[in-house]
């Protein structure tokens, strides 16, 4: 199942709020959130400030990844049923 074709309304599940929230409490700046998500900086801040319709899955495991965000808890677990999807953090990752 390709990750990018799923798509998360950022906008009604307040996700954005739950992925700052996670990241002020690791003591991360956008900056370096980013880095570790594998975007800009901007493009995380965008995702936090929920300035976009949709963010591809993929990419906002890779950002809770990066904040150690537990998506189950902001989704459900049902989220851990979609083939593909990876939440815990590798541990050869940041």
């Amino acid at each position: 199942m390709d990750l990018m074709k799923i798509i998360i309304e950022v906008e009604l599940t307040g996700i954005g709020k739950a992925l700052k929230k996670a990241r002020e409490t690791a003591g991360l700046s956008l900056t370096v959130a980013g880095d570790y998500a594998g975007m800009s900086g901007a493009n995380f801040n965008r995702i936090e400030n929920e300035d976009t319709k949709g963010v591809p899955l993929n990419t906002l495991i890779r950002a809770a990844k990066a904040v150690g965000l537990d998506l189950t808890e902001c989704l459900g677990e049902w989220i851990e049923q979609i083939p593909g999807v990876e939440l815990t953090k590798d541990s050869n990752e940041n």
